[in-house]
């Protein structure tokens, strides 16, 4: 998705200037705390003999909120791994009607994911599972991963209906 759509599309260009920097500024300070907290837990550690209580397990928590905030940002910019062998040998025809099956079934697959992962928190939510030193609860984690999974699953399909015939609005396949 890109800046370079018709004039109808300026909702969706505002809506992903707003998401894109939403989700990078909040990955860029998750990953700021992580390397912060591994640079005390480090020092702490070697110098002090004095390591930062729950450290890994804070550090695991972040981890998968950047890996999750990182998701949609992905998928925007179609950087999800694609093997394209036989692209080449295909017409056109095939080409596009190739292009909206992987379409279809990558919304599908996205979309299941998201509904797994909704399941998943709410009921994380009702069992109240936390971390096993720290007790972190882990909803806010699960709600963050159901939501990101579910804006990868909106943002491959408004790809799927304005990107046409396997081109982006730049022209590339």
């Amino acid at each position: 998705m890109n800046s370079t759509r018709t004039q109808s599309n300026g909702w969706l260009d505002r809506g992903e200037g707003v998401l894109k920097t939403l989700l990078n500024g909040t990955a860029a300070l998750v990953m700021f705390l992580m390397m912060a907290l591994t640079l005390v837990d480090v020092m702490g550690r070697y110098l002090f003999s004095a390591p930062v209580t729950g450290a890994f397990e804070v550090t695991e928590l972040m981890l998968a909120a950047v890996i999750f905030l990182g998701l949609p940002l992905i998928t925007a910019e179609g950087g999800h791994i694609a093997v394209d062998i036989l692209d080449s040998a295909l017409s056109d025809r095939v080409r596009a009607v190739q292009y909206w099956l992987v379409g279809l079934i990558n919304v599908l697959a996205f979309g299941i994911f998201s509904w797994m992962l909704w399941e998943h928190a709410f009921k994380v939510l009702r069992y109240e599972d936390t971390t096993a030193v720290l007790q972190i609860p882990y909803a806010w984690l699960a709600f963050l991963m159901a939501v990101t999974a579910s804006v990868s699953t909106l943002i491959l399909f408004i790809k799927l209906l304005f990107d046409r015939n396997g081109k982006t609005s730049r022209g590339e396949q």
